[in-house]
């Protein structure tokens, strides 16, 4: 998940894989956005999406560079998935996911969301995390934390049913707008 808070100016990344080290896909903007590079995570794609936010490019225009511009070798924007959200406007969202992205795959866009994941059970992960983190009361960290546990289900990324868990590596980023661009950020956990 990517998300802005308009009440506080916060930006948050949450998220969870059965990759350890998850919180390589997050990369936040400090009074500005948050962008999540996944699904054959490369950083090339990543350090370029973050040089157009730096520009001010929109999400929508950051994904249509990233995909026009995929940096594998060879490029192949059909195995990624991008969720971008900043805060311009009281919120803008945008998503991709390729359509040789690993099944089951798929993102949601909310108004100062995206939800995106790929290896997932199926569509009711997404739908869980996108109701959790819209109905929750309570602060903006504790509705990032509330739309990761609407994952917890074993299984809910696929690799990990045999584990008998929903992952092995989740993450939680909240930056607030004086935070550093390279961080510390006001919360920073790796699990």
């Amino acid at each position: 998940i990517t998300a802005i808070d308009n009440a506080t100016g916060y930006v948050g990344s949450a998220g969870a894989s059965c990759i350890a080290g998850s919180i390589i896909l997050s990369d936040v903007h400090p009074n500005r956005g948050v962008i999540h590079t996944q699904a054959y995570y490369i950083s090339a794609n990543q350090v370029y999406a973050r040089g157009l936010m730096n520009l001010g490019l929109s999400p929508q225009q950051i994904i249509d560079s990233l995909v026009a511009h995929d940096k594998g070798n060879p490029p192949n924007n059909t195995i990624r998935q991008y969720g971008i959200t900043d805060n311009i406007g009281g919120g803008r969202t945008a998503g991709y996911t390729g359509v040789n992205c690993n099944v089951y795959r798929n993102h949601m866009l909310g108004t100062t969301f995206t939800v995106q994941g790929n290896i997932l059970l199926g569509q009711q992960i997404l739908d869980s995390m996108f109701a959790r983190f819209t109905n929750t009361n309570g602060t903006f960290a504790e509705k990032l934390m509330a739309a990761l546990q609407g994952a917890k289900v074993i299984g809910a990324d696929t690799g990990c049913t045999s584990r008998g868990t929903s992952t092995i590596s989740a993450f939680i980023r909240v930056a607030k707008p004086t935070d550093p661009q390279s961080g510390p950020y006001w919360l920073d956990l790796n699990v």
